[in-house]
């Protein structure tokens, strides 16, 4: 983290939310989920920050969302049988990763202990080269090029692909995640209503979750307005070639009062979004 550069997200009052820095500014969030409000004061320090610096207060804020999400299934008399170690998703389902979680994850990663850290390393270095090696057929180039990144017929054409090489998630160790605790929010944001064995046999009975905002998607947005960039998104078995590959981005930096501010404006934004969709 930069600097001078601090950043904590409470529910609670002003004095939480700050910490022991007195010059400290904070942001108010609120959002309404289902019909429940959640209240978070970010306090927000002096100074620069870089992209991967705001991945703690998505984290905290899915977190937040997600708890009010389960909580609405589940007073609807359905469950989430998605539970840590559970890795039915991992083993077959793309994760996407943001830029800013990409160079965040890759700081956790080196701070790691070294055999946890080289195990990642080398299964990572395996993963990619097997995404090297079987690249995108013909069909799904020609039909790729005709959509959109974002277009949802073309992010299903790339899942299905990566699907279908049954390629492992490089961070699963005897059906443990070994980062989840840094475990990207597309994981964080993915659950599923029914049955544990229509997840793992891939089939109908296994009901995604829509969620009412993805931090994922809001970190998208900002980066690539941060950056001046299009939108992208970092397959996960490849991040660590793909920040090697983009050192120069990796500290840069911006002032954090408007790094949050414009995060906040976003997730509100698509907050206010999905309150319209759902009224019509």
């Amino acid at each position: 983290m930069a600097k001078n550069a601090i950043i904590s997200a409470e529910t609670g009052t002003k004095e939480s939310a700050i910490g022991s820095d007195r010059d400290a500014k904070v942001v108010d969030l609120e959002l309404d989920i289902f019909e429940e409000k959640i209240s978070i004061q970010i306090g927000i320090g002096k100074g620069r920050a870089r992209l991967a610096d705001i991945v703690p207060l998505a984290r905290t804020i899915c977190s937040k969302i997600n708890d009010v999400v389960i909580k609405n299934i589940q007073n609807n008399g359905e469950q989430i049988p998605c539970y840590k170690g559970c890795s039915a998703c991992c083993k077959r389902c793309l994760v996407p990763l943001s830029v800013p979680e990409a160079f965040r994850l890759k700081d956790e990663i080196d701070q790691a202990q070294a055999h946890k850290r080289h195990s990642i390393r080398r299964n990572c270095l395996i993963a990619s080269r097997h995404l090297v090696t079987h690249k995108t057929t013909k069909k799904f180039v020609h039909q790729s090029a005709e959509s959109p990144s974002n277009n949802p017929a073309h992010l299903n054409l790339i899942s299905d692909w990566y699907s279908s090489l049954k390629l492992t998630c490089p961070f699963l160790s005897q059906d443990i995640c070994t980062i989840y605790e840094q475990r990207p929010l597309a994981c964080r944001e993915h659950f599923i209503i029914g049955s544990t064995e229509g997840c793992k046999n891939g089939d109908s009975l296994a009901e995604v979750v829509d969620m009412p905002i993805r931090m994922s998607n809001a970190l998208v947005q900002l980066s690539s307005e941060l950056e001046g960039t299009t939108m992208e998104a970092v397959i996960l078995p490849l991040i660590l070639l793909w920040c090697e590959e983009n050192k120069k981005r990796v500290e840069r930096t911006w002032p954090f009062e408007m790094m949050v501010k414009r995060f906040v404006e976003i997730i509100e934004a698509m907050a206010n979004k999905n309150s319209a969709a759902v009224a019509v």
